[in-house]
């Protein structure tokens, strides 16, 4: 094998290795966080609400990874791998399954302000982090 082929080769397998050793490295841009890109959109729209704390009726707690899996009065708000059977992407939608889209607005506040919804890059966020695993990293 020529000195050219070799190094031509081992130009291939460098990011080939590199990969299989950091693989989180290797695929960073692609993967969303829990921690860095999920909890800072439920904190921001849903805890005024879905609080462990606060009484609401879905029954549905978000201050964690471990009671967004764990669900509510509906069922589970996430279905690792199956953004689209997911109640949490469902009930962002405008046309929910059931109830009211959300983040769900009080009547009289809704007459002086327009409801502020999750944009579509925020709900494509949380989709695609349902559907690498809804992973708690």
């Amino acid at each position: 094998m020529k000195t050219s082929q070799v190094a031509g080769l081992f130009g291939l397998l460098i990011p080939v290795l590199i990969g299989a050793a950091f693989p989180r490295a290797a695929s960073r841009g692609d993967d969303v966080s829990y921690k860095s890109d999920v909890a800072p959109l439920l904190q921001k729209y849903c805890l005024p609400c879905h609080a462990e704390e606060n009484y609401n009726p879905s029954e549905l707690a978000l201050d964690s990874h471990a009671l967004l899996l764990q669900g509510g009065k509906h069922g589970k708000a996430v279905a690792p791998g199956e953004p689209d059977e997911s109640i949490i992407i469902q009930k962002l939608t405008e046309n929910p399954p059931f109830g009211e889209r959300m983040p769900m607005h009080s009547k009289r506040k809704m007459t002086t302000t327009p409801p502020t919804y999750l944009s579509e890059d925020e709900v494509r966020i949380l989709a695609k982090w349902i559907s690498q695993g809804a992973q708690d990293n």
